[in-house]
């Protein structure tokens, strides 16, 4: 993207949410479920797409906005590339001039994960929402745990 790359928006409907998984430890650790917002939206941006929930972000209720330097570093741009590409199947919406196009295309997939996660939440109480989360994962057939309880230590969600 170009310089005139626009910045990131999420919808403050979920922003109490975004900032317990992104900026507030996990109960009984000292670590966030994911290390950034940026990483959490392509987390839900991801998830949005592969659930084929696409949601507009509605402007009334206000937004809030990840600058799109964040998305710069690591693979973030190019997911947001990716998703746009893949929704439109067509290369031309990777021209210069394009940008608002893509961002609004991850923006509402990544609105559409929020809105699953949120759900998921709720189903399972939100006290531990990595759990929920991995609970999610796993009933959604994108992760094979056995019975036993799983080890998340090591797991951190990046881009």
């Amino acid at each position: 993207m170009s310089s005139r790359a626009p910045n990131i928006n999420r919808s403050k409907i979920h922003e109490d949410m975004v900032q317990r998984l992104a900026m507030q430890k996990l109960p009984g650790t000292d670590r966030t479920l994911f290390p950034t917002i940026r990483e959490l939206l392509c987390f839900a941006a991801l998830l949005g797409y592969s659930e084929n929930r696409r949601l507009p972000l509605d402007k009334d209720k206000g937004v809030e906005d990840v600058s799109y330097q964040q998305f710069e570093r690591g693979d973030a741009e190019d997911l947001i590339f990716l998703i746009a590409l893949a929704e439109t199947k067509d290369a031309e919406v990777l021209k210069d001039g394009e940008e608002s196009r893509c961002a609004e295309i991850f923006e509402e997939y990544a609105n559409g994960g929020l809105q699953i996660i949120r759900e998921a939440m709720l189903r399972g109480g939100g006290e531990y929402p990595d759990r929920d989360i991995l609970e999610l994962l796993k009933d959604r057939g994108f992760l094979n745990i056995d019975d036993q309880e799983p080890d998340i230590s090591g797991i951190t969600f990046e881009c």
